[in-house]
């Protein structure tokens, strides 16, 4: 899911897929709106079992 400022500039978007493995990675990326480059993004992971693993990135991002 993306989303946009009143100029159509893209903000942020937030990504979910799951590996073959059965884990659940989730990403949010905020963008800054006057460059269009990632300011930071969060991943978070989420394991068979319940335990979720967070990384947090500034400056740019790690995964699409």
């Amino acid at each position: 899911m993306k989303s946009y400022d009143n100029h159509g500039r893209l903000v942020s978007e937030i990504n979910t897929s799951r590996t073959q493995d059965g884990k659940v990675i989730t990403t949010n990326t905020v963008y800054n709106t006057y460059n269009g480059q990632p300011a930071y993004q969060d991943i978070s992971i989420r394991d068979t079992h319940g335990k979720i693993t967070t990384e947090h990135v500034i400056g740019g991002k790690l995964l699409p």
